[in-house]
């Protein structure tokens, strides 16, 4: 189903005009047409008084009708015009000169005084009939055809209703023109709000701005005020985990520092332990939350200064070890997120490569088949196969995670699958492992242009 209201109100409108104009040009063909038969159905009328005006009477007072009739037409064979009359209960018969060579009779009895108007293939006919008195006072009944080719009646007819449909046509055209016009003209206001959109979209904007027609104002504000609360409860819940966090540093300190004192090493490896995993998890979490996630409203980044500032990071603290990290971005990928993610995201796989690995470590990123594919190697001892479904399970709790891993690999499935994208966890060329994360490029991601 069509979603186009632009659309739609052209088809709507075009039903209508065509609808319309249809009716009005039947109308107009109608009434042309009648008018030009009363017109003919007249002169007919007309020629029949002109036969009753040369009408003559024979010795008894009957009506007879002469040979030659004043009106020439009458008397020129296929003249096109035509009469006949018929009286005395069919033992009289008149013809005109014009219908020599015609054998088909055109009367029609009729009563005296009863009219009729006929149109047949050819002709056009109007049928009287009279009663004329002869000499003893006695009425005769008569019927008098007058019949002219109606060639000229169904030319002028034809000729009217094409001028009338070609104009009528030419108004259909510049009315849907005008109506193109004017629902642009009044569907502007929705076009600019699609654009505002579009800005928000590409993060150069953060909320619909300038004036809007009225009956879209509580939409701008519903929606500017959808885009500040979100925002202030994104914001709300990362700095409620980081005051948490913060003010759990004071108490898990002075635990640890109690259990350093205990004599007792059980109770003291006990209470690290526990310790541990308590903030262990609490960074967990926070890093969840800090997770933006898939959104409209998230602008285009560009991947490769996120990568390269976080292995420029990465090389310092690891600079005596010695590793080098090898950078394959093909053509500058861009993806549609929030900066936030994806410094999360990469900086913790980029951490574990650069933590297990032993030399060398390389990143590729690519665009093809409508995905993003980002590769993180290394050259260390790996992961396990058995160890890779728990390590990639969604929601996989800190306290869960696998030693030395921590939580980095938990977070970054969390924050791939917010982007509806994958993690998978392979062997790589150089020995290591290989995580790979394939994103979308759709709603949430573009290439570069």
């Amino acid at each position: 189903m069509n979603r186009s209201i632009t659309r739609r109100l052209l088809v709507s409108n075009l039903l209508i005009l065509a609808g319309f104009l249809g009716l009005a040009g039947i109308a107009l063909d109608r009434a042309y047409r009648n008018s030009a038969e009363t017109a003919v159905r007249e002169q007919l009328q007309a020629h029949v008084y002109t036969l009753l005006t040369a009408a003559r009477e024979d010795e008894l007072g009957r009506m007879r009708m002469p040979e030659i009739i004043t009106a020439p037409a009458f008397n020129q064979t296929d003249s096109g015009l035509y009469a006949e009359v018929e009286g005395e209960d069919g033992r009289y018969r008149w013809r005109s000169a014009s219908l020599l060579g015609r054998s088909a009779n055109l009367v029609i009895r009729r009563p005296a005084g009863e009219t009729r108007f006929r149109i047949t293939n050819d002709l056009a006919l109007f049928d009287q009939g009279i009663a004329w008195e002869d000499d003893y006072g006695d009425p005769i009944s008569y019927s008098i055809t007058v019949a002219m080719d109606n060639h000229s009646l169904l030319a002028q007819q034809t000729d009217f209703r094409g001028t009338l449909w070609l104009w009528l046509g030419g108004v259909a055209v510049v009315l849907l023109m005008v109506q193109i016009l004017l629902a642009r003209w009044g569907l502007g206001p929705l076009r600019e709000m699609s654009q505002a959109l579009r800005r928000i979209e590409a993060g150069e904007a953060g909320r619909i701005e300038g004036p809007v027609a009225s009956e879209l104002k509580g939409l701008t504000d519903n929606l500017n005020a959808l885009i500040e609360q979100n925002r202030l409860r994104q914001e709300r819940v990362r700095n409620s985990l980081a005051d948490l966090a913060h003010s759990m540093k004071t108490p898990l300190a002075v635990l640890r520092g109690a259990a350093e004192q205990s004599q007792d090493r059980t109770l003291h490896r006990q209470i690290d332990e526990q310790t541990g995993r308590i903030d262990q998890m609490v960074s967990y979490q926070r890093q969840r939350a800090a997770v933006a996630g898939a959104s409209t409203i998230t602008r285009p980044i560009p991947l490769a200064p996120v990568i390269r500032r976080l292995c420029a990071s990465l090389d310092k603290v690891h600079q005596e070890r010695g590793l080098q990290c090898d950078l394959q971005l093909q053509a500058d990928p861009v993806f549609r997120a929030d900066e936030g993610d994806l410094f999360e995201l990469f900086g913790n796989l980029l951490e574990n490569a650069y933590r297990h690995g032993r030399r060398r470590v390389r990143v590729s990123a690519a665009i093809a088949n409508g995905e993003l594919r980002v590769d993180i190697e290394d050259d260390g001892t790996g992961i396990a196969a058995k160890e890779v479904p728990r390590l990639l399970m969604r929601g996989e709790r800190a306290d869960q995670a696998h030693p030395g891993e921590g939580i980095g690999l938990s977070v970054a499935n969390e924050i791939v699958t917010q982007y509806r994208g994958r993690l998978d966890i392979l062997a790589s060329e150089l020995g290591g492992a290989d995580v790979r994360v394939q994103l979308p490029i759709g709603p949430t991601a573009e290439s570069p242009q």
